[in-house]
């Protein structure tokens, strides 16, 4: 209780100093406030507007300053983590295609989507693909519907390997454009992201399948519903289900994609057809003798033919739209993918090259530094280039920070880092006594190299020089795999050297 009472005394008088000494800063800045301003009323006028303003003009320049310091400046967000507000337009990517032209990627494919698209408008043909996995029938079924067309048909999977289109006048005297996609899961499907992207370009899309959809199906199915397409599904083989199975199976495939629907995507049509083509059945003679012969399947693709004309006759222009709307989609997914990979590429040189940098000056040191992250005018200039190819702005303050937070990083891995480019130079015979000038060139490599590493993807990951994150990743890449980069980088270091020795 004692000493209970003698803090309380010591804290009220604590607080009567502060109060008196805050008390007098007050009369004294009081005094001193209204002195200057009785003798700022004795000045000129001119005078005392100009001396006010510019105290004004000093308030802001420091208020700017500290919030640049705290703020950083304006964020903003990548390309990536961006929600385009809108959906892509013609005029929209033309835009952004002739702004990656001139940072120097190829847009060929991108200028050669929209022209085809303009090509389709023009021919005013109804597109419709037949897609699904390999061997369900998508050739037999336009073998139905077009007897002229000559598709050949094999019993062995995945005959189609190529993409074929047929043109088909239907009664009513509307031009249709068939397309005969390759089969889902080829045993050699390389075709898989081309058939994929035709599907997307078509104003009707016939998924085939000859059973129940399974997870694969129902994903494809899903994947082109985001772009937007129309989708029948169509059940080959309808001969091996009842009218009952039939009806239980097209409400069980209908539930899956209730409530489902994903922008201006349509819950998929069911139909059930029969593609015709050959089967082949075991005959059975008298005496036991048995024999499996070939006979063709009969065929009833009305179901679906009566579907797509309802189709084409009740909204042809919303389906041409949809159509247009899909392959500006398309455009832009692949116009994004051109950008990443081309900043992935880019990204990578620059790391490469400040890597090569930092490893040259550590063997043109006298004797190395203690500081691994050291040559800061290169790590700052690989730092900055980095941001300029994600177009997140950054400023020295955000930089330093995040090369101090790094370099406490180092500092904890610098033993083992050394350790392992010591042992991995043992395997380069004939270094003699400048192994240990070797040891850190490697280290460096090491170094610059997870460091500029981390530092593109957490730009391509959150669109901005994240301090904490980007650290974290850069510790995890300096420690990831670091026998095997040792060897890398121990052979460069070497080579670099014995240049120089030659030089």
């Amino acid at each position: 209780m004692k000493i209970t009472q003698r803090l309380r005394w010591l804290l009220a008088g604590g607080i009567l100093l502060l109060t008196l000494t805050f008390l007098l800063f007050l009369f004294f800045a009081t005094k001193n406030f209204l002195d200057l301003w009785d003798r700022l009323q004795q000045l000129p006028e001119w005078l005392f507007y100009l001396y006010t303003g510019l105290i004004g003009v000093v308030l802001l320049l420091s208020g700017w300053i500290i919030f640049k310091l705290l703020f950083g400046g304006p964020s903003r967000k990548s390309l990536q983590e961006t929600k385009r507000d809108k959906p892509p337009t013609e005029e929209s990517l033309s835009g952004e295609i002739a702004q990656i032209e001139a940072a120097g990627m190829d847009t060929s494919s991108l200028h050669t989507e929209l022209e085809r698209l303009q090509e389709r408008k023009a021919t005013g043909q109804v597109h419709i693909a037949f897609f699904g996995d390999v061997s369900t029938g998508k050739s037999s079924i336009i073998k139905a519907l077009l007897p002229e067309a000559g598709v050949e048909i094999s019993l062995r999977g995945g005959s189609t390997r190529e993409i074929h289109e047929y043109a088909w006048h239907t009664i009513a005297g509307d031009q249709l454009l068939l397309t005969d996609l390759p089969g889902r899961n080829e045993a050699e499907g390389t075709l898989d992201a081309a058939a994929r992207d035709e599907a997307i370009r078509a104003q009707i899309v016939v998924y085939v399948t000859d059973s129940d959809l399974s997870r694969s199906q129902y994903q494809d199915i899903q994947e082109l519903a985001a772009f937007g397409k129309p989708m029948v599904i169509a059940i080959n083989k309808s001969d091996q289900y009842s009218t009952l199975e039939q009806q239980q199976l097209a409400e069980r495939i209908r539930s899956r994609f209730a409530g489902q629907s994903r922008g201006k995507a349509e819950p998929p049509q069911v139909v059930f057809i029969q593609s015709g083509g050959m089967e082949e059945i075991v005959r059975v003679y008298p005496d036991g003798r048995e024999e499996i012969i070939q006979r063709p399947r009969k065929t009833s693709v009305s179901a679906l033919s009566q579907h797509l004309q309802t189709e084409i006759d009740n909204r042809l222009e919303a389906l041409s739209q949809m159509r247009d709307d899909s392959v500006l989609n398309l455009v832009q997914e692949k116009l994004d993918i051109t950008r990443d990979e081309y900043r992935r590429q880019q990204a990578a040189k620059i790391v490469r090259s400040s890597t090569n940098k930092a490893i040259l000056g550590a063997l043109a040191a006298v004797s190395p530094g203690t500081d691994l992250v050291i040559q800061g005018v290169i790590g700052t200039r690989m730092v900055q280039e980095l941001c300029r190819l994600y177009d997140s702005p950054v400023n020295q303050l955000d930089i330093d920070q995040f090369l101090n937070f790094s370099q406490g990083q180092v500092k904890k891995s610098v033993p083992l880092v050394l350790a392992v480019a010591g042992n991995g130079l043992k395997a380069f015979p004939g270094i003699g006594t400048v192994a240990g000038g070797l040891v850190h060139a490697v280290a460096y490599g090491l170094i610059f190299d997870a460091l500029g590493n981390s530092v593109a993807h957490t730009l391509e990951q959150r669109g901005a020089l994240k301090t904490a994150p980007a650290a974290a990743t850069f510790q995890e890449m300096l420690s990831g795999n670091l026998e095997e980069r040792t060897k890398t980088f121990a052979r460069l270091v070497i080579e670099q050297y014995r240049d120089k020795q030659k030089g």
